[in-house]
């Protein structure tokens, strides 16, 4: 029975999972979903997860929310090629960077500072949007210094942990070229010149045939 995906256009969470899909070339069936219609909402989906957020993955009866969980279950369908290393000492630092992003990034990242800006709350939540761009730029230091000796997060492969990271990174660099974002003054607007071996790591991860394949469907057409 085929796999099917259930995912939302832009979210983070969503496009590491299809990252990984992508990457293994697992074969799954796309279930796009589109919030502002409520589709993530409806009883069929909540049945399927019942806190109505994505990404989703089904086999059958088995079914598998939050996207690092589904990325770790696939690498145990699918162990070739490898996302979470081939020994335990891998296993063991790739699990490191996939927490510590989670734990340290991900939320100023995202919660703070691009869905903020992308819900045009720029406004009224400006002395918040600052302080999660004040933390977003501490982990982009962190992933700096990994970034300057290495050319992936967790060594010299690809894995898990810089999947993890990518979406986040591509959505903060998104938004922080926005005029709300210039006018806040968050110094996200040129990432290149600010984290350079960031910026270089990230055409690594462009290159892989799976982030075409993966990339946000709308964003497509404001590149």
């Amino acid at each position: 029975m085929a796999y099917e995906f259930y995912w939302v256009s832009g979210s983070p969470n969503s496009w590491r999972t299809m990252l990984a899909l992508e990457y293994k070339k697992i074969p799954y069936v796309s279930k796009r979903l589109d919030p502002t219609k409520g589709e993530s909402k409806t009883p069929e989906y909540l049945a399927l997860n019942p806190r109505g957020k994505v990404p989703t993955l089904a086999n059958g009866d088995f079914v598998v929310h939050e996207s690092v969980a589904i990325m770790a279950y696939l690498e145990r369908e699918f162990p070739d090629p490898a996302l979470f290393g081939e020994s335990s000492s891998e296993a063991g630092l790739i699990w490191q960077r996939i927490l510590e992003f989670i734990n340290y990034a991900r939320d100023p990242m995202d919660d703070g500072v691009s869905r903020p800006l992308i819900r045009g709350q720029a406004g009224t939540n400006a002395d918040g949007i600052r302080a999660s761009a004040l933390q977003s730029h501490a982990a982009l230091r962190w992933m700096e210094g990994l970034l300057t000796v290495q050319p992936f997060l967790a060594g010299n492969q690809v894995s898990a942990a810089d999947f993890t990271a990518i979406p986040c990174v591509q959505f903060l660099a998104r938004v922080g070229k926005s005029a709300d974002a210039v006018s806040l003054q968050l110094g996200l607007d040129d990432l290149q010149s600010s984290y350079p071996a960031v910026s270089r790591w990230i055409p690594r991860i462009e290159q892989l045939p799976c982030y075409e394949r993966a990339y946000p469907p709308h964003w497509r057409n404001s590149r």
